[in-house]
This record gives C-alpha cells, sequence and structure tokens, in this order.
C-alpha cells in the first residue's frame, strides 16, 4: 500500500507546481499539421528583441481542468491514477453507446494490428530486410554505412566502424501471454554505438551511455528521402493531409531525423544503444503498443549486455559472439549498474522512458495485470535523467483540448483494464517525478501528447538539472523547421552531456519566469503549414 501511495501521492514540488496560474489565451490563429484548426494563443512581439509586430501564437491547452472548490490534493494526480481510469471504463461500458465508441477504438489498435502494421524495413530497397520473427542474420541488417550512399548523404554513415548489431532475448507482453496464449521469447534488434567518452571539462573522458526509443511506427533503419514531405496541403481547404507510408521513395517517415540526434550524441562521445520497439521494424512480437512493458525492456538490455544471457552481438568486423562470448563486450567494459546513464525517447518512446524512469525511481507497478501490484523501484543510482522528446510523460490528467483526443483517457481505461496493455501512462509517471535526478523536455506548441501546462507540471516537479525547448510547431518534430530541430539537438546534448559529467546547473538556455514567457521562448520560426500570413497576423481575433 505504501508503494501504491508513492505513485499517486502529492509531493510539496507537486504542490508548488500546481499553484501556479496559467494566463487565459488572448487571441486566435490557424494551426496546419496536425490540428488544421483555429487555436487559442498569445499574442507576442516578433523581430529582434521583440521590437517587430505582434503576432498570434497558438498554444494547444490542457482539456482537464481542476474544479474550483476541489480539495483533493494535486487533480492532475489523485483523479488520472490507473484506479480511477479503469473506473470510468468500467462506468462507460454499461452505457451502450459509450462502450461502442471506445471498443470500436480499442480494435483498431490491438495487436496483431494488421490495419496498421508498420514493418515497412525493406519495402523501398530489399536489402535490410528481414523475418524479425525467424532466426536473423545480423548481416542482414543494414547498417549505418548504407545510409551514406545518394541521395541520403546521412552522417550516421560515419559511426559504421564503431557500430555492432545486438539481439536481445525478451518475454511476451501481458497482452500476448493472458490474451493470446503465446508463451515463447522474442528479440529486439538493433545498434550499439560505441563512442569515445563525454569529455568533463578537466581533460579525461568518461564513457557513459544513452539509451534512446524511438516514437510510435519508428525503425531504427527505415529509408527517409531528403525530399519526402509528412503532408500536402489541399488547395481548395488549405488544411493539410497526411501522406501514406510507405511510398515509392520513403520507407518511414522520421527516421532521418531520429537518426540524426543518435549521431549527434556519438560525436559528443556517448555510446548510444537503439533498437526498435517489441512489434516493429526489426524487433519480433506482435503487440508494440504496451509502453510499460517497454520500459521494462531498457532494464532487460542492460543485463544482457553485462551477463550475456539470450545476447547476439555481430561485430564491426563481421564477427558473432553469442552469450557468455558476447557478455562484457560493450557497456565500455563495465557493469550495467555502473555505467553512467540517460535514457531517452521520442513521443512513444517517451512513455516508455518514463516508465523505466518510474520504475527506477518511484515503483516498480503491474498496472497491465488483471491485480495490479506493485514492488520497491529498482534503484539503479547511475542513471543521470530523461531526455523527453513529445513527451506524454505528464500522463492521463493534462491531455489536449481538442475533439481528437476527448476519448484517450477511456481508451487508455479499455486497453489497461480488459486487454492488459498499458499504453498511455496513467498519472503515476508525473507523481513519482520530483524523485527522478534531472530531465530534459523538447516540444512544440501545439502537441497533442501532452499540453504544455503538463510538461510545466513535470519540469515544476523536477529537483535537479532541467530544461524546456519549444518549437512553434505539432508534436512531430521531423515537421518543424531545420533551425528549430538543430537547436533542440544542440540543447539535448547540452543536457545529455552536462548530467554525465556532474553539472549542477546547465547554461545557455533560453530564460523564462512564467508560462507566457515560456511560450515567448519560441523564436519567429514555424511549422510551414502553420506560418501566419501578414494579413492573418494582422487580423488574428482579439
Amino acid at each position: 500500500m505504501l508503494l501504491v501511495a508513492g505513485c499517486t501521492g502529492t509531493s510539496d514540488a507537486q504542490r508548488r507546481a500546481t499553484a501556479a496560474e496559467t494566463p487565459p489565451t488572448d487571441c486566435t490563429a490557424w494551426v496546419g499539421t496536425d490540428r488544421n484548426a483555429m487555436m487559442g494563443g498569445y499574442r507576442l512581439p516578433q523581430g529582434a528583441r521583440g521590437m517587430g509586430n505582434t503576432v498570434c501564437v497558438p498554444v494547444l491547452m490542457t482539456a482537464n481542468r481542476k474544479p474550483a472548490d476541489y480539495t483533493g490534493g494535486d487533480y492532475h494526480v489523485s483523479e488520472f491514477t490507473d484506479d480511477k481510469l479503469k473506473a470510468r471504463w468500467r462506468a462507460c461500458k454499461e452505457e451502450p453507446a459509450c462502450f461502442a465508441r471506445i471498443n470500436a477504438q480499442m480494435q483498431r489498435w490491438l495487436p496483431p494490428n494488421k490495419e496498421r502494421a508498420t514493418r515497412s524495413t525493406g519495402v523501398v530497397d530489399p536489402s535490410g530486410k528481414i523475418d524479425p520473427e525467424g532466426q536473423v542474420d545480423l548481416k542482414q541488417i543494414r547498417r549505418p554505412a548504407f545510409f551514406a550512399k545518394a541521395p541520403y548523404n546521412e552522417g550516421i554513415a560515419e559511426a559504421d566502424g564503431r557500430t555492432y548489431m545486438v539481439e536481445f532475448t525478451v518475454p511476451r507482453d501481458a497482452f500476448e501471454r493472458i490474451d493470446l496464449k503465446m508463451t515463447d521469447e522474442i528479440k529486439l534488434r538493433g545498434w550499439y554505438i560505441e563512442g569515445a567518452g563525454v569529455d568533463d571539462g578537466k581533460g579525461k573522458k568518461v564513457r557513459a551511455l544513452a539509451i534512446m526509443a524511438p516514437g510510435g511506427g519508428g525503425q531504427l533503419t527505415a529509408i527517409q528521402h531528403p525530399d519526402e514531405a509528412s503532408y500536402r496541403i489541399d488547395e481548395k481547404t488549405g488544411k493539410t493531409i497526411p501522406i501514406a507510408f510507405p511510398n515509392a521513395t520513403t520507407e518511414t517517415m522520421g527516421q532521418r531525423w531520429w537518426r540524426e540526434n543518435l549521431h549527434a550524441l556519438n560525436q559528443a562521445g556517448f555510446d548510444v544503444l537503439a533498437y526498435d520497439r517489441r512489434g516493429e521494424g526489426l524487433s519480433g512480437g506482435f503487440s508494440d503498443t504496451n509502453t510499460l512493458e517497454q520500459g521494462e525492456d531498457v532494464f532487460r538490455a542492460l543485463s544482457a549486455l553485462e551477463g550475456g544471457r539470450g545476447l547476439r552481438v555481430l561485430t564491426p568486423s563481421g564477427q558473432l559472439l553469442e552469450g557468455d562470448a558476447a557478455k562484457g563486450k560493450l557497456l565500455a567494459g563495465m557493469k550495467a549498474q555502473d555505467i553512467p546513464l540517460v535514457l531517452g525517447g521520442y513521443s512513444r518512446g517517451s512513455m516508455s522512458t518514463a516508465w523505466a524512469m518510474t520504475k527506477n525511481f518511484v515503483a516498480e507497478c503491474s498496472f497491465d495485470m488483471p491485480e495490479p501490484s506493485c514492488t520497491p523501484p529498482k534503484g539503479l543510482k547511475n542513471i543521470r535523467g530523461a531526455i523527453l522528446l513529445s513527451s506524454f510523460a505528464s500522463g492521463a490528467g493534462y491531455v489536449g483540448d481538442s475533439p481528437d483526443l476527448a476519448d484517450r483517457n477511456l481508451f487508455l481505461g479499455g486497453m489497461a483494464a480488459d486487454h492488459h496493455i498499458v499504453f498511455y501512462p496513467n498519472s503515476s509517471t508525473l507523481a513519482g517525478m520530483d524523485r527522478w535526478p534531472s530531465a530534459f523536455f523538447g516540444k512544440g506548441l501545439w502537441d497533442r501528447a501532452e499540453s504544455l501546462e503538463g510538461t510545466v507540471a513535470a519540469y515544476n516537479r523536477i529537483r535537479g538539472v532541467k530544461e524546456i525547448v519549444l518549437a512553434r510547431g505539432p508534436h512531430s518534430i521531423e515537421t518543424w523547421p531545420v533551425s528549430d530541430r538543430g537547436y533542440l539537438r544542440e540543447r539535448m546534448v547540452a543536457y545529455a552531456k552536462t548530467v554525465i559529467v556532474g553539472g549542477r546547473s546547465l547554461s545557455g538556455a533560453r530564460p523564462w519566469k512564467d508560462f507566457k514567457s515560456l511560450v515567448a521562448t519560441t523564436p519567429d520560426s514555424w511549422e510551414p503549414s502553420s506560418r501566419p500570413k501578414a494579413a492573418d497576423a494582422a487580423a488574428a481575433t482579439p
């Protein structure tokens, strides 16, 4: 009971966070991808030092407001626990219309999910295509050098001589075990890129590992043509229409940007581990949506790298090592509980990262089981912090105020209660953030993952090194302007280096003192489909 309370209680840091008031919006403006709607925002001055004309800068606000007479502590923690979300689902099941609506959504997502299948690696170029459920020749997996050729010309190719193919053996998730009666093990596959060590500023190098989890549909070795776009704009309506992938030139959108992040961390000296999540890309399994289970996979991978059980490694020279022969080959020769670690994730990867942090610092709770229980946290002291990009980590209480997000929490409760899949986090990830050592947040102002208020609530709970980087864009960071993506990457690497070498503060962050000034830290650059025209800016509704 004490462990459960640790997942749902209210700390002093949380109470301070909820005391901050978010000012009401004072204008409206058009947002293209991925909202296609008018949205409230703040009128902010533009130009050098804010001396230019004002423009309406849109922000997606929170749908769930704390009632004025609420006395139950931290509303966004207390009212969005696993128990309460499942109770709301049970009430929904008693109403035929509610049940039919949410059940239809769940059926579209349930594994093996052929309708939404995303295994596209090898569709454009057959090299690199494997059977993820079979016995895989690791030499068939695309190496970083594959992306050196035109038209890709990706920087990650430079890391080929330091890159190991890795394969981990993990159990099926709760849905597969309970619903599908599968008892065999599956394989997770990806890259381990060795680094030279992070400069500590005192003439020494600190070997450290960044474990990076991709977004939903992310596939480590999938092709993205550099000229590809994620949407087109309808000439009649002005709305954006997503482009379906794979197509003739691109297997999965966003992978080029993701590999740039991995390369930047490696160039900064980090060892980098990146693998496809269960159920996607190179990895086996039907189920790709249980982020609680995916959080546990982080620790399974670390254990395998140290002990060798269920591990296969293909060295850069082409030597295959298995089991005992592979143990200790990586992790810079250190034990899993000793090598300095940073965990990172984008979108769905932010969910698994948040669960991994919660499991390590707060408690391990089996919310995907018929009768959830909690045990003490893992307690690894070498995890220095988390990188959360387009984060869902503030949990169910901070869903954005948009019609297409209105059913998310009923969907969350139903998937966990009836299908043993924890997809979106409940409030326990947020509740325990005051125990995390540090965190970095990067997001768009109209990110559908969580409202900016949720990101600020999470940030306020972090007691160590922390930063928020914002852009005038959506959830999908690959759609942001190049300058914004570059700045986010620069700050992400600066954060990671700082926490690894023991820094207590992060220099160079854009200053802000309240919610509106945080929004104002965004430069006058826009995701293209949402860029205001001069006439639009002048006519923005006050």
